[in-house]
């Protein structure tokens, strides 16, 4: 079951971070030094992360705000693999453990930072924690971070 929220909350993060427009035009090439930022979370995410470099780019440039959205996805993969690294995580919990971690940053878009963290458990906090360190300062306030369900 948890599992299935996380792969759910994954596919919810995804589509927020490749939010297309609505002509379906590119608005946002990424740079070459851009390209090659995805490219190192993308080797860093080998085995979790299956989606095709291509397929990530793309999305990255249909979106509203790239830069805020590499962003994320550099400041999830560091704490994935910070985490991996620390507590020596089994191969077959590695998937779990991205998505738990992508269910965090979704957490977070969605404002989940603001207010009372409410329930979560220890690992909750420490993804959340972490998250925050590699996030540039002030990311929660920029536009394209949080997002709204109203």
């Amino acid at each position: 079951m948890r599992v299935v929220k996380g792969v759910l909350f994954l596919v919810i993060f995804m589509l927020l971070a490749g939010s297309a427009s609505a002509d379906g035009n590119y608005k946002n090439r990424l740079t070459g030094q851009e390209i090659e930022r995805v490219k190192a979370l993308k080797e860093l995410l080998v085995g979790v992360d299956t989606q095709p470099m291509w397929k990530t780019i793309d999305e990255l440039e249909r979106s509203r705000h790239p830069l805020v959205n590499i962003e994320m996805k550099e400041a999830a993969a560091k704490t994935y693999i910070d985490i991996i690294q620390e507590f020596k995580v089994e191969s077959q919990r590695k998937k779990w453990l991205y998505s738990m971690v992508c269910l965090n940053m979704a957490y977070l878009q969605f404002g989940g930072s603001q207010g009372n963290p409410g329930s979560t458990t220890e690992l909750n906090r420490l993804i959340r924690q972490k998250i925050k360190e590699y996030l540039p300062a002030n990311i929660l306030k920029q536009p394209g971070f949080i997002y709204s369900l109203e």
